[in-house]
């Protein structure tokens, strides 16, 4: 017990091959997945990189002047069918601005749009790991988490979204106006920012409130241009969809780490799961004001913890908001002096989505959401102990960038 509470049991070198395993199976499970392919189908019948076919047929359907389609799930699973020649059921549920990304991406042959994807948003969110981490053996630790490979894996967006988060808020007080166009594309997935204008506000910065309804309004323009007003229409149409996949859990509460899902697996009714999300959303939004002029790298760590539990539809994959989280956390400490459990802590955040599925699936053990507010109580406990709250965060952003 002392070992984990102190946690000497995580030195260097143990840490480092505990990693570089973890790389290795993501690496292998991937490579096996694009070697033994028939085509663009998987050995288990699959399209390679699964979620990633709804992004490049919606991407298709675009190009050929048909975007409303993408949002009809008869239309998408029957354009999937076609192209591998295997039915995969899946959904496209993203505003339109995300076609912006997603359409010349859906311009390449599948295989190489796939490729492209995962090495940009894998690059991408390493480029936004450096400046906070400043250590290129902490960002391979990082990027050597188990989450790297389901994302990956499953040809999923959570390093865009976790690359845009980390980025925006490292620069928030340096370059507002590029933070705030950095976390204004998080509007692509707009139930993961719904911390992000509290934040804002809370901290009186209003030249990244002014950049970022900028760019959400140039980004929405731009769809409209291109995509016109009918693909809106099917997206809003589409969200009683994702709301009846949500409330039914027909996408598996196993794979979500939402508050919501959670104690729907528990056998809650629909009303108070969503009183129970309701209340994690309410209390991700008061940390944020009470912390609002804690050091930055706290107050970070609580938004990012704040994103996971502020919506109901949250996949395990999106747990890598958390992920940064642990890193702000990570490179608010680590020149300091650790406090009892915050290595075993950082160690359990890091490990979770190894076990996340089987132990939501066969024990019901939500450790997305333990991850998450096991996150929050690190923050909590160096806000009203170690650090004084009136710290500017603005000379501890300064000050980590400057060592």
């Amino acid at each position: 017990m002392m070992g984990i509470g102190n946690g000497d049991w995580l030195t260097r070198e143990r840490v480092t091959r505990i990693a570089a395993i973890s790389a290795l199976a993501g690496l292998a499970m991937i490579a096996f997945t694009w070697l033994a392919r028939h085509g663009t189908v998987d050995a288990l019948g699959r399209p390679v990189g699964t979620d990633y076919t709804a992004f490049w047929a919606a991407g298709r359907l675009a190009i050929e002047g048909r975007p409303a389609l993408a949002w009809d799930p008869l239309s998408l699973n029957a354009y999937v069918s076609a192209a591998h020649g295997v039915a995969y059921p899946t959904a496209w549920m993203y505003p339109p601005i995300f076609l912006l990304i997603i359409a010349p991406l859906a311009a390449l042959p599948y295989l190489p749009g796939l490729f492209v994807w995962q090495l940009g948003s894998l690059i991408g969110v390493a480029c936004a790991l450096r400046p906070v981490l400043r250590d290129r053996h902490a960002i391979f630790i990082a990027l050597a988490s188990p989450l790297s490979a389901m994302t990956l894996g499953n040809g999923q967006n959570a390093f865009l979204t976790a690359g845009l988060l980390c980025a925006g808020l490292a620069l928030l007080e340096r370059r507002p106006a590029v933070a705030g166009m950095l976390l204004a594309g998080l509007s692509f997935k707009p139930q993961l920012a719904l911390v992000i204008v509290p934040l804002l506000l809370f901290t009186g910065n209003w030249r990244a409130v002014i950049a970022a309804t900028g760019t959400i309004v140039a980004l929405c323009g731009l769809s409209l241009l291109l995509w016109g007003t009918e693909s809106w229409l099917a997206f809003v149409h589409a969200s009683g969809i994702a709301r009846f996949l949500l409330e039914t859990g027909d996408y598996g509460l196993h794979k979500s780490a939402s508050l919501f899902s959670m104690v729907r697996q528990w056998g809650a009714p629909l009303s108070l799961s969503y009183a129970v999300q309701a209340c994690g959303a309410l209390a991700a939004i008061l940390l944020i004001w009470r912390l609002r002029r804690a050091p930055a790298y706290l107050l970070y760590a609580t938004v990012c913890a704040g994103v996971a539990l502020t919506t109901p539809y949250l996949m395990d994959y999106d747990m890598a908001s958390v992920g940064v989280g642990a890193v702000f956390f990570y490179a608010f400490v680590r020149d300091a002096e650790l406090l009892p459990y915050e290595r075993s802590a950082l160690a359990f955040i890091w490990a979770a989505p190894w076990l996340s599925r089987p132990a939501a699936e066969f024990l019901a053990l939500p450790l997305g959401p333990i991850a998450t507010v096991l996150l929050l109580a690190l923050v909590v406990r160096r806000a009203w102990g170690a650090v004084p709250l009136t710290a500017s965060p603005s000379r501890h952003s300064h000050a980590v960038f400057a060592r």
